[in-house]
């Protein structure tokens, strides 16, 4: 793959992000690019400036993927609000754990554009009625 590995920012109510980032860690070893950012205690304001202020921080012109819980919630309408202009943002609603796992599995060997749908069918695939 030639485009550089892509980041990841987890942005979850409460400490959601935390708990699944701190899984995927527990699966697959140690994350690098890896980060989660929580609402609590943020405006809706000021959470668009925290996600924008941790896309400023990774290195130039590399991708990411902002997983957010809810895509109506407060997380979701912050990953869709913000903005860098220096770099591919993805973005992706309803993160569990089946669909993280399929992004720091394979981010280094697939590109970006083809990992979304594998992500989104993990995600989906993982939930199970019975």
């Amino acid at each position: 793959m030639s485009e550089p590995r892509p980041a990841a920012l987890i942005l979850t109510h409460g400490a959601l992000g935390q708990e699944l980032l701190g899984t995927v860690e527990r699966i697959l070893g140690a994350q690098t690019d890896a980060h989660n950012l929580s609402n609590e205690g943020l405006s809706a304001e000021g959470l668009v400036a925290a996600v924008e202020a941790r896309l400023a921080a990774l290195a130039p012109g590399q991708g990411v993927v902002i997983f957010s819980d809810l895509a109506a919630g407060s997380c979701g309408l912050a990953a869709r609000r913000a903005r860098s202009d220096d770099r591919v943002v993805r973005r992706i609603s309803g993160t569990n754990l089946p669909m993280l796992l399929e992004f720091f599995h394979y981010r280094d060997s697939v590109p970006l554009d083809d990992l979304l749908p594998r992500m989104e069918a993990k995600g989906r695939a993982g939930i199970a009625a019975s």
